[in-house]
């Protein structure tokens, strides 16, 4: 007897229908979970998977792995699970390249294990010399720790080279030592601010991994230091009574739900650096960190990994 076809012609419609319905449906499955977990990275979507049209193709591939069609400026980029500990998301996650600013989350790191939060700390002239006026003034006197968290927000120079220089004479030594001590092999530094040295060497450089590794070791061992750079706006007090706003230098810190920390980076040789850790839900914290963007790319880079890593998140609950 032979099979009847359906109004489409597309489909045997005898005893056999429900079979062959059921193996192009397992067969449509087994290409999509094919693409999202080994061979994705391939597929150009010339062709429809298995009678479903390339737009939903697309449709039902970005919706098991929102990160296929995810596309952004910087060079490189990395994005950390640090509950699961998971690579939600690399691109060029190992190459070695400039910091920028972001070189002083490691500043503080290491003053924080030298200086106690009360110490005095003078601004000297050395440090003014430094690129940049966020409003210091000569001699005056700060707290350790109210003149990190203001360095950190607007990104200081100048405070950044205060707060090296009262903590050791050998302070980018013992920020090398740092790194190294925490198998941070890629990461090197030639100064406490991420200025670039001339025109061909930056002050500092990391891979894009490393600096996640940073970020959660800071997160985990000093988590005061990620306190200020939350906010947009503040004001803080040396201790000769002289008022500063600080007004954080990412300028989309407020539209980061969860945000525990944040830091960018601009230099020339650097371009736009940034890395934040958010909590995507209660005690779930993510790093993302990109480097080598453009000075308004770096932003739009991590809103994008960020809203990929929660879809990520909410698929797997």
């Amino acid at each position: 007897m032979e099979p009847v076809y359906n109004r489409e012609g597309d489909m045997p419609t005898d005893g056999h229908g429900a079979e062959i319905a059921a193996v192009i449906f397992a067969s449509t499955i087994c290409a999509i979970v094919a693409y999202v977990f080994g061979f994705g990275h391939n597929v150009q979507f010339e062709k429809p998977i298995n009678g479903l049209s390339v737009a939903n193709s697309k449709t039902i591939i970005q919706k098991l792995d929102p990160f296929i069609t995810v596309s952004i400026q910087a060079k490189a980029a990395y994005v950390w699970d640090v509950r699961n500990q998971k690579v939600l998301f690399a691109k060029n996650a190992d190459d070695i390249l400039p910091l920028a600013s972001i070189t002083k989350i490691m500043t503080a790191d290491v003053a924080s294990e030298l200086l106690a939060p009360t110490s005095t700390i003078s601004i000297n002239q050395d440090a003014l010399l430094q690129d940049g006026d966020n409003g210091l003034l000569l001699n005056e006197r700060w707290t350790f720790r109210n003149l990190l968290d203001f360095t950190l927000a607007v990104s200081s120079n100048d405070g950044a080279f205060a707060i090296a220089s009262a903590a050791s004479p050998d302070f980018v030594g013992k920020m090398n030592e740092k790194a190294q001590a925490l198998g941070l092999t890629s990461m090197h530094f030639y100064n406490p601010t991420g200025l670039d040295e001339s025109l061909s060497q930056s002050g500092a450089y990391s891979s894009a991994t490393d600096l996640a590794k940073l970020f959660v070791y800071t997160l985990q061992n000093h988590p005061e230091i990620f306190n200020a750079t939350r906010y947009a706006r503040f004001t803080t007090s040396s201790i000769d009574g002289f008022n500063h706003t600080a007004i954080n230098t990412d300028e989309e810190i407020n539209n980061i739900p969860g945000i525990i920390g944040s830091k960018t980076g601009y230099t020339d040789l650097a371009g736009g650096n940034l890395a934040v850790v958010y909590d995507a839900s209660i005690n779930y914290p993510i790093v993302v960190v990109v480097l080598g963007s453009t000075y308004d790319g770096r932003f739009s880079d991590v809103t994008t990994l960020i809203q990929a890593s929660n879809q990520v998140l909410s698929l797997q609950k």
